[in-house]
């Protein structure tokens, strides 16, 4: 139920608040506390730096915000990670409400506070990507060698419009590459 993973901001303010975050890694050698108690926010329209030497969590911590730590090896033990989200309106069947005199395809939208540390993976994908993204510190390793670029950067539009062709897709994929040059 969606009531699990939804909350409140603590500062109306802030776009992102990551409290007390444990991201734990479970060796043979033993628990890795790679994250152990991370707490900071992120206000809205502001751009924000975490500094610190190598292997002071900074990436994990990242990648725990993004959902992206490999379990069941990692895994974030405890904490809350709230971000300020616009998503689709859903009635009570778990439909996309139609956008009142808007366009095929236009739905309404709604904001909630989600907190990502509780939120299920299957459910994360509503927003990462479209809303919260990361950009990797090594280039080489972003995009996957197995798929070509165009269906990776389709992949994109196919998950977060509803009811996207391949075909509009693939228009949006070059749009964006044009873009980048």
């Amino acid at each position: 139920d969606e009531s699990e993973y939804t909350t409140a901001l603590r500062d109306k303010n802030n776009i992102l608040e990551i409290d007390d975050l444990h991201t734990y890694f479970f060796t043979d050698a033993g628990t890795v506390k790679s994250v152990d108690g991370v707490s900071f926010e992120v206000p809205l329209g502001a751009t924000v730096g975490v500094v610190g030497e190598s292997g002071c969590g900074k990436s994990v911590t990242s990648m725990s915000v993004m959902r992206l730590i490999q379990g069941p090896a990692g895994q974030i033990v405890s904490g809350s990670i709230r971000f300020q989200a616009s998503d689709y309106k859903r009635d009570a069947h778990g439909k996309l409400i139609p956008k009142a005199g808007g366009a095929a395809g236009e739905y309404e939208m709604e904001e909630k506070i989600y907190d990502i540390a509780k939120m299920p993976i299957h459910e994360i994908h509503r927003i990462r990507g479209k809303q919260i993204a990361m950009i990797f510190q090594e280039p080489m390793t972003s995009l996957n060698p197995v798929f070509t670029i165009g269906q990776q950067l389709d992949e994109v539009t196919l998950i977060h419009i509803p009811g996207a062709t391949k075909q509009q897709a693939k228009d949006k994929s070059y749009e964006m590459l044009r873009l980048v040059g």
